[in-house]
Parts: structure tokens; C-alpha cells; sequence
């Protein structure tokens, strides 16, 4: 961490939840951006019914959330008492439906979880006809057919009649602190009915409506980011060790947080999370579309958007590899061997090149994950280079996308997730972005974030810029090498961008 402005304002601290797919973080920050205290659980209880279900209890999420607090209170009791906040930053579209009480009715359903529907579930003549005019209809279905909402209420009819509320992981948590099923608009990130654009539930003749066929009256109340959601009621405040109607602040996504915890706040900056699901996006007040109906999300800042291009399997790609290749070494060994593999291996991994659609991409859902360019002198090294290669090609297509919608250079971008720590693969990214990659003061920029959106709406601060300029501090600067900059350009251009093209009539036969 970097020690300019370490000093510490203990009087004044906020709590920040950072819930990932891996595990849940609970950080102790203050309003310098310093992280004074941080505690981890890792999940245990995901399942799968099926072939590539995944689900989870509503209990494993909730009891990970006191743990880490109640560890947090017992490493560090005297940080503890001073708490002035908490917020809740969550993956997204995680979803469960609800009853009246807020109590889940069945399990929650991930991100990750790829069950849908024989067929698209019907909707008004007039949409199917200005669907097929737009070249609309194959999207339309795919999404209404993915849409884990959607299996709801067709394969478990009981279960929706029974529904007050759908919601996600970060209402359910809400729920759980305040009492109230409510949530904040950036926080309405996934697949239900909800108009980014108006930042406000999607009206009856709405597009998505047809789609994601969920009645108004199961929608949750939205509220605005940076504002104080509700006080930590007197059950939840037990359990945690926490004073009872401690203020509860609305703040965002994972990856909304880490936009703004990296300072990614105007479009010349970019923000990339290099996490289990990888991304690139940018802060824009105008409203963009990087698709045709596909949307911006939501951001942090009550007034802009985050137009986003997502990778689906990010950084899980490299846990695929520790999984495959790296079994035989101990834990603590394996992240200083896959950086060693970085400094041994050559830029363009010795002509292995790498295309990483190993998930349900939006707008390529046939695609699979390939490796091109094979040779006897390839070895395992060889390919965890090529995955982080291939992240980064892809992740600079979406980086040259955003550019050409918003019509404005990205001059700088700022790294998060997990897989910004290695300075490797910090250095691969700015070489193929060729553009100078950043990391801040601490590695938990969703949690950082997150402690801005709380400061602000404790009064600490009166916007997210001003709490930006005394919270982020750029801690490491990653500048361009000028060879391996050439070489990645070569590749980028004469190889990559045209792969997808050329392979996806062999994609298509595995439909």
C-alpha cells in the first residue's frame, strides 16, 4: 500500500461488504481511502442439480456476512467501535424471488448458472413482427430463454404464485440488515425488467417487459446510490456485534464500485476488472449503447452510466489452469510460480494464441474457448501466457468498442480484481492496450468504492468526485514497453480480430 496520506482518521470509518462469486470480504476503510482491517470467507456451499446449474443457499451468503464481520470485531475490537456506516456491494444477477417478509422461496440461482428454457416464452404479435424488422428475434429469444427469471416461473409455477418480490443478492442482504426489500438502481444489474436508460422499472409495453415477463407488482423499491438505505435492525445488529441503527448506505455493484474505486470517472478513463468475470468500462453522463438494446449499466454516481464489455470467464480461466496443471504445488506457491511463467515465456507466447470464450458470451453465444498456433515446442507455460493474452486482446476489443461509441480516447486504465496483483500481468495489459495501466493504494477497489458511496451518504463528503480526489491515490504505473507493444499490435491486427470470423461456422456445429 502506498504510505503517502497514511495517516488514519480513526473516529471516522466505514464498513464495506464486497461479495464476489469466490467469497465475501468485509473492510474496514476511512475517509483517506486507507483499508485499515480486512477479514474473508470463502463460499462452500454452491450445488448443482445439473450439468452446469449452479445454485446456493440464501444461509451460506447470510452466514458468511456475520462471519467476517464478527472476525473483523475480534481482530480488531477497538477499529471496530469506530464504524460510523456499512454498505453491501454484490456480484450480479443473482437472483431468488421472496415472500412478503422478505423470506426466500427458494435458492438462489448464479451468474454462473447456464439452465434455460426449451423456448422462448411468447409475447404480443406486434413485438414479434418489430423484433423481426430490427433483426431483433434470435437476441429476443436467447434472452428470454436464458433469463434464470423466466425458468421461474415456468418450471416452478408454485413457487412464483407464492412471489411479493424477485430480487438480487444485494436486496437479499439489504433485507437482512434493514428490514426493507428495497434496493439501489445501480445495484439493478441483470435480467429483469429495468430501464437503465430511466434508471426505473421497465413500463407495461416496455421491450424487456415482453421478454422478462415479471408482473410490476414483484418489482422491489429502487433508491438512489449514495443515500442511507435504512438503519441495521436490532436482530442483524446482535448477530454482528454492531450498534443497532447503525446507517445502512446504498452503493453499487462489484463492478460498479471498482469503477469508482479506481477513479474511472470520466470517459478518458477506463476501468478493467481482471476478476472471475473480466470487464472494461468507462463513467459517461450520456447515455450509450455499445449494442443495439443492449444496455449501459447503472453507475455508482447517481447521474452516469457504465457502458461494459464482459468477458463471462474472466480470471476463472486461470483458476481452470491452477486446477489442470498447477495440483501437485502447495497454495502459497502457486501465484509466484505463475508470475515466474510471465518473466520465462516471450511476448505472443511463442506463436499460441488464444481466443477466451469459454462462456455464454451476449453477442457471440455460439463462440467456445480455442487455442490456435500448436506446436512441439509449446508447453503449459506457453498456455497460461496465451490465456492472459487472450484476456487482454479480447478486453482491448471492448476497450476500442467504447472509444468508437463514445467518439473520446481512453488515455489510461485503471486495473482491478484479482488478477491486477501480478505486476505480469499488469504489464501484459498496458503492452497490449498500449496505453499506461494503473493500480491504486489497495487492491480492494470494490470495497473502496463502495467506502465513497458510504462516505457520501453519511454527509462526509458531497459527491463521489470530491470523495474520489481525497480517497484514490495512484500507487504503481504500468507504461507501455515500445517492442512488446509492436509485436501485440501484429497479432491484435493480423490474427486475432479475425479469428471469431473465421471459426464460428465450426462453433456452430456444437449447437
Amino acid at each position: 500500500m502506498n504510505n503517502e496520506n497514511k495517516r488514519t482518521t480513526t473516529t471516522n470509518s466505514v464498513l464495506t461488504i464486497d461479495c464476489g462469486t469466490r467469497g465475501i470480504r468485509g473492510i474496514i476503510f476511512d475517509d483517506l481511502g486507507n483499508e485499515l482491517e480486512k477479514c474473508e470467507q470463502l463460499f462452500k456451499g454452491y450445488y448443482s442439480n445439473q450439468f452446469q446449474w449452479k445454485e446456493a443457499p440464501p444461509a451460506m451468503f447470510w452466514n458468511a456476512l456475520i462471519e467476517v464481520v464478527q472476525m473483523l470485531k475480534q481482530k480488531n475490537p477497538i477499529l471496530f467501535q469506530t464504524i460510523k456506516g456499512m454498505t453491501v456491494s454484490c456480484q450480479r444477477d443473482v437472483i431468488t424471488v421472496v415472500d412478503e417478509q422478505g423470506v426466500p422461496l427458494r435458492d438462489f440461482i448464479s451468474w454462473l448458472d447456464r439452465r434455460e428454457l426449451a423456448e422462448a416464452l411468447s409475447y404480443p404479435l406486434p413485438y414479434t413482427l418489430l423484433f423481426k424488422a430490427i433483426g431483433f428475434s434470435d437476441f429476443a429469444k436467447s434472452f428470454s430463454k436464458t433469463a434464470h427469471v423466466n425458468w421461474i416461473k415456468v418450471h416452478e409455477p408454485q413457487i412464483w404464485e407464492k412471489t411479493s418480490k424477485v430480487i438480487f443478492l444485494s436486496t437479499f442482504f439489504l433485507i437482512k440488515l434493514t428490514g426493507k426489500i428495497a434496493d439501489s438502481r445501480s445495484d439493478t444489474a441483470g435480467h429483469l425488467p429495468f430501464d437503465t436508460k430511466k434508471k426505473e422499472w421497465c413500463g407495461r409495453y416496455g421491450v424487456k417487459t415482453q421478454i422478462l415477463q415479471v408482473e410490476p407488482e414483484k418489482y422491489y423499491e429502487l433508491t438512489d446510490s449514495c443515500e442511507i438505505i435504512g438503519q441495521l435492525t436490532p436482530d442483524a445488529a446482535q448477530l454482528m456485534g454492531l450498534p443497532e441503527g447503525l446507517p445502512i448506505v446504498a452503493s453499487g455493484t462489484d463492478k460498479g464500485c471498482e469503477t469508482v474505486g479506481v477513479g474511472a470517472l470520466t470517459p478518458e478513463i477506463a476501468s478493467v476488472s481482471l476478476g472471475t468475470q473480466s470487464t472494461v468500462e468507462i463513467s459517461t453522463k450520456k447515455y450509450v449503447e455499445l449494442y443495439p438494446f443492449y444496455p449501459s449499466f447503472a453507475a455508482v454516481e447517481n447521474d452516469a452510466y457504465n457502458p461494459e464489455v464482459t468477458i463471462y470467464h474472466g480470471f476463472w480461466m486461470v483458476d481452470w489452469y491452477i486446477n489442470e496443471f498447477l495440483d501437485h504445488l502447495q497454495t502459497d506457491a502457486i501465484h509466484p510460480y505463475l508470475e515466474q511463467i510471465l518473466t520465462e515465456t516471450t511476448a505472443g507466447a511463442d506463436g499460441l494464441i488464444h481466443q477466451p470464450y469459454w462462456g455464454r458470451e451476449a453477442f457471440r453465444p455460439e463462440a467456445k474457448g480455442s487455442f490456435i498456433g500448436f506446436s512441439e515446442g509449446h508447453t503449459k507455460k506457453h498456455i497460461y501466457r496465451a490465456i492472459i493474452e487472450g484476456l487482454g486482446y479480447a478486453l482491448l476489443e471492448g476497450l476500442e468498442l467504447i472509444e468508437r461509441k463514445t467518439k473520446i480516447p481512453i488515455q489510461a486504465v485503471g486495473l482491478s480484481g484479482g488478477g491486477s496483483r501480478s505486476n505480469g500481468v499488469a504489464q501484459i495489459m498496458a503492452d497490449i492496450f498500449n496505453r499506461p495501466v494503473y493500480r491504486v493504494q489497495t487492491f480492494e477497489t470494490t470495497g473502496l468504492g463502495a467506502a465513497m458511496a458510504t462516505f457520501v451518504g453519511l454527509g462526509r463528503y458531497q459527491t463521489i468526485e470530491e470523495a474520489s480526489q481525497a480517497m484514490i491515490r495512484k500507487a504503481q504505473v504500468f507504461e507501455p514497453n515500445p517492442e512488446n507493444v509492436m509485436k501485440y499490435t501484429g497479432i491484435y491486427n493480423k490474427i486475432y480480430k479475425l479469428l471469431y470470423r473465421r471459426v464460428k461456422p465450426l462453433y456452430q456445429l456444437y449447437e
